[in-house]
């Protein structure tokens, strides 16, 4: 430190600024709350407004201290908890893992928690804005988490700024549920157990990642304690950016067998654009996850954390896995392929470093690779060009990357189109892309297989028409040509996911209702909505059970 230049210098690393990006990377915070703890500590107030948004903010996390400690005496005291401690005991959960994460439990009442946090002073809309309640139709609020084992999720400073509730086992609902999207709390920038793993995360220079939260503390019990969750979300780019603060790489101990699914691993690789050469992957034995590997073999472990692969040439390797590359037309699909993932990195420098790992998988000279490379241009993303606006280029409905897949592998492939079944809706939100659908499946039924694509897109109406011209053109930039031996497999777990985003998003309106009928409605009622929210999510289920079925299995229904 040099206190008269208000500057530092690390003379190991190199790294130096000012006292802002000393604190910064010291404790892990953003520049405001760097500044917010700066201002602290010298008594400054930065300004009315900023006073009272702070207030506010501490207000919050006061009430949900106030929670965590209600709910871990609930846990230690209560007879209604004793099945909680007898679930925890059987996993396994020693008590001083159990402090350390101040795991607690909510009772099964809809009022526990909003009463005594009512008669400390906290009113109903700061416990809404906490996501500790929710607004009853009726007026009022009623407890949010119920016969739940309550995890509090920290930031990095230790700080509250949300809970997840784990269901008691044989109960219906679903498994987790994590606090809502408030002030304090954003999933996307947010891992659990960042606050216990970030000095070790420092020490071993590598954040591991898992899904969940029991994942998490049985590493913890048993010593790898710089493996933090990403709440059972799909990995961020605000969540890696996050793990960097403390280390220069993550490493992924997901169930990543995502080989047939490329839809799946172009998202992932566009999420983590300009973070993904620091992601890697830990092969985990079939059939365990995190937890249980840890438990059983905690060397094994250690050394596959050691062995970890770099995210893309995992999927390369994967993937090659998967086709005949004795073949040239096996060889030519899985190429195009993984050029295709290579498209998405936007740093020319960063992609060109994984040819010649492709140019040895496909046997195929770099010098080829690279000249495909250049050729097509690299897709124009959905994000906005960064000064506000949408891209000039994007005209028309804003399709996910599944839902455009979905369409150009049926306007690639009229055989596909011809085969779904003619009653089975597909699982498109945007009434364009829905309608585009439809018609492109009835020109092929009418023309007995395979109509003339280009007089086909001559007699749609005009969205129709501009959205076909724009998937056709994209297909054709990117090089993408019909592959009978790929694209049914794609197309069928491409379908099934995207059943799965529709059948969450159902799940959640069952879950908005059930809230608002709870004080008003009548037992039957309520009984009949739980009765669907449990279908629907053992339907759920069962969809991403097949994502991964063979293609024979699951072909004659969905492709």
């Amino acid at each position: 430190m040099t206190p008269d230049r208000e500057t530092w210098h690390c003379f190991g690393c190199g790294e130096h600024g000012d006292i802002f990006t000393f604190v910064m990377r010291r404790d892990g915070l953003d520049f405001r709350e760097a500044l917010e703890r700066l201002a602290e500590r010298a008594g400054v107030e930065l300004s009315e407004r900023t006073a009272r948004e702070d207030r506010r903010r501490k207000r919050l996390r006061e009430a949900l201290e106030a929670a965590i400690a209600f709910y871990r005496q609930v846990l230690l005291e209560a007879r209604q908890a004793e099945r909680a401690r007898t679930y925890l005991d059987e996993r396994g959960f020693t008590s001083d893992t159990l402090e350390r994460f101040g795991i607690g439990y909510a009772l099964n009442n809809w009022e526990a928690l909003t009463t005594r946090l009512r008669a400390r002073g906290y009113t109903d809309q700061e416990m809404t804005e906490a996501g500790l309640a929710s607004p009853s139709t009726r007026g009022g609020v009623y407890d949010r988490f119920r016969g739940r084992i309550i995890i509090p999720i920290r930031d990095p400073s230790g700080r509250p700024i949300g809970l997840g509730g784990r269901i008691m086992p044989g109960a219906d609902g679903p498994k987790y549920l994590n606090s809502p999207a408030t002030v304090l709390f954003d999933k996307s920038r947010t891992l659990f157990a960042i606050d216990l793993a970030k000095t070790s995360i420092r020490r071993e220079k590598l954040a591991v990642i898992v899904e969940g939260y029991t994942d998490v503390m049985a590493a913890h019990q048993a010593g790898f304690t710089n493996v933090v969750a990403s709440l059972g979300t799909a990995l961020t780019a605000g969540q890696v950016e996050l793990a960097n603060r403390y280390a220069d790489g993550v490493a992924l101990a997901y169930d990543l067998d995502l080989a047939g699914e490329a839809a799946t691993q172009r998202g992932l690789v566009e999420e983590l654009q300009g973070v993904v050469s620091k992601v890697r992957v830990i092969r985990i034995p079939s059939g365990k996850d995190p937890d249980e590997f840890i438990r059983t073999d905690p060397e094994g472990w250690r050394s596959a954390v050691a062995d970890a692969e770099e995210l893309l040439p995992y999927f390369m390797r994967r993937a090659a896995g998967d086709v005949d590359m004795r073949q040239a037309q096996g060889r030519s699909a899985y190429t195009r392929r993984m050029l295709d993932l290579l498209r998405r990195i936007p740093d020319r420098v960063e992609q060109d470093s994984y040819v010649p790992e492709l140019s040895r998988l496909a046997g195929i000279d770099e010098r080829i690779l690279r000249d495909e490379l250049s050729r097509a241009p690299r897709p124009a993303r959905a994000r906005s060009a960064g000064n506000g606006q949408p891209p000039a280029e994007q005209v028309g409905p804003r399709l996910t990357p599944l839902e455009e897949e979905v369409l150009i592998l049926l306007l690639l492939n009229p055989d596909l189109a011809g085969r779904l079944p003619a009653d089975e809706r597909l699982p498109l939100r945007d009434e364009v892309a829905q309608a585009l659908g439809d018609a492109w499946r009835t020109a092929v039924r009418d023309a007995g297989g395979r109509p003339d694509l280009e007089a086909f897109v001559s007699t749609l109406d005009p969205a129709s028409a501009d959205l076909a011209r724009s998937l056709l053109a994209s297909a054709r930039a990117r090089g993408r040509r019909a592959d009978a031996e790929t694209d049914h497999e794609s197309l069928r777990v491409t379908l099934v996911r995207l059943r799965v985003e529709e059948a969450t998003d159902r799940l959640s309106d069952l879950q908005a209702l059930l809230r608002a009928s709870v004080e008003e409605a009548d037992g039957a009622d309520i009984r009949a909505l739980e009765r669907q929210f449990t279908e629907l999510t053992r339907e759920r289920e069962q969809l991403v059970r097949t994502i991964r079925a063979p293609a024979e299995a699951a072909g004659g229904r969905r492709s």
